[in-house]
This record gives C-alpha cells, sequence and structure tokens, in this order.
C-alpha cells in the first residue's frame, strides 16, 4: 500500500514538471505597418512609453498607447521592460503630469482596442500578444519570458 502511493506520489511529482506550453503568451511591441519601423533596442522602446523620446528614429511622431491599470498585461509588460511595478510607472508619470513636462500615453482597456489605436494612427505604437499581432502591425521588439 505504501509502495504503492509512493509510486503515484512520484508519477504525480513528474507529470506536474513536465513542460505544457506557455501558460502566459509573450507580449511584443507593434508599431503601424506603414510606420517605416523595422525594429527598435529595448532603451528606444523604454523612450516612446515614458516620454523621452516623441519620434521615431526616421523623423516620424510616436504615438504611444497604453492599457489600463486594470488590465494585468499592463503589470506584466512594464515589469518586463523595466523591471517595475505599476505603483512607480503611475508614480513616475504623476511627477511628469505635475511639473507640465509630458503626458502619459493615451490608455485603452483591451488588447484588441489598443491595436485597433495602432492601427489607425500612422504612427501608432503599442504592446500585445505576440499571437494577437496581425499583417496591420509590424513587431520590432521582443521582450524576453
Amino acid at each position: 500500500m505504501i509502495v504503492r502511493r509512493l509510486r503515484i506520489l512520484a508519477i504525480t511529482c513528474c507529470l506536474l514538471c513536465l513542460p505544457v506550453g506557455n501558460a502566459v503568451a509573450d507580449l511584443v511591441v507593434v508599431v503601424n505597418a506603414r510606420c517605416g519601423v523595422a525594429a527598435m533596442t529595448r532603451n528606444e522602446v523604454i523612450n516612446i512609453f515614458f516620454g523621452r523620446y516623441r519620434q521615431f528614429f526616421n523623423g516620424r511622431e510616436a504615438q504611444p498607447v497604453d492599457l489600463v491599470d486594470a488590465h494585468p498585461d499592463r503589470a506584466r509588460f512594464y515589469a518586463k521592460l523595466v523591471g517595475k511595478d505599476l505603483s512607480e510607472v503611475n508614480a513616475y508619470w504623476s511627477r511628469q503630469v505635475f511639473s507640465g513636462r509630458m503626458q502619459p500615453p493615451q490608455k485603452v482597456a483591451t488588447p484588441e482596442e489598443a491595436l485597433k489605436w495602432v492601427t489607425s494612427n500612422p504612427c501608432g505604437i503599442g504592446f500585445s500578444e505576440l499571437a494577437k499581432a496581425d499583417a496591420r502591425v509590424k513587431v520590432v521588439y521582443e521582450l524576453s519570458p
């Protein structure tokens, strides 16, 4: 009886260790496919999303879009991009707005709305799950898992 339970326990542990695919989809930064931007560095993405750059390297005005705080992809995006949680990101933007320096990116409620924003603005830039990025957008940066 004990040997049988140990066997079942061992098999269960082995099964739990098997990879089952990505439980959380990879996030990517996308731009409007007609914007003329083929790739971006991590620093360029950071500078656009934190308002330090207002233009892409080709001189076209960047039009970033963000998700609302309640959406879990927003927290994942900033954690992977800069290693900060949402309270730190929001504090940064509060300081920028209070000092009159700049405004945060436009926020939308869902990733689908973010993709719509990117595709309807000539140089829209946002983030999405890789699987949702279609021909209307160009993946310019992949956030490492």
